[in-house]
C-alpha cells in the first residue's frame, strides 16, 4: 500500500511536492498552487529493475531505467536515468490498482490515466 511521506523538501516555490512510497513504486507528484498535477514520476519495480515514467505539462512523457552506476563495492557512483523500452503497462497497472487504492481518487486518476496515455501512444 502507498503511504504518503511527511515533510517532503520543497525546493519549487511555484509548486509542492508530494511523495508516496511502497517496496515496489516511489511516485512523486509536483502540484501548483490550485491543485492541480504539473509533474509527475512514477518509479517503479525497485526491487528489480528500476524505471521511471516522468511527465511534465511543459514536455510530456520521458521513461527511463535507472542505472545505479555500483559495479563494485570499491565505487560510489551517482545513480543516472537511460532511455529505456516499452512500459510494461499491463505488470504496472495491475500493480498500480492494488497499491495506490488508498490515494485521493483524483490523484490516483490522474496518474492512472498518465500510465494510459504513455502506454497506449508507445507500444
Amino acid at each position: 500500500m502507498l503511504l504518503e511521506i511527511a515533510n517532503v523538501g520543497q525546493h519549487d516555490p511555484v509548486s509542492r511536492r508530494r511523495w508516496f512510497r511502497d517496496d515496489y513504486f516511489d511516485i512523486f507528484t509536483w502540484q501548483n498552487a490550485q491543485g492541480a498535477i504539473v509533474a509527475f514520476q512514477i518509479c517503479y519495480d525497485l526491487p528489480n529493475k528500476e524505471r521511471v515514467l516522468s511527465w511534465r505539462a511543459a514536455s510530456g512523457y520521458t521513461h527511463d531505467r535507472v542505472d545505479a552506476g555500483e559495479s563494485s563495492p570499491e565505487k560510489n557512483r551517482t545513480p543516472i536515468m537511460i532511455p529505456d523500452g516499452a512500459l510494461p503497462l499491463n505488470d504496472v497497472l495491475a500493480e498500480f490498482d492494488q497499491r495506490a487504492a488508498g490515494l485521493e481518487t483524483p490523484l490516483r486518476n490522474h496518474l492512472r490515466d498518465g500510465l494510459l496515455i504513455y502506454g497506449a501512444a508507445v507500444p
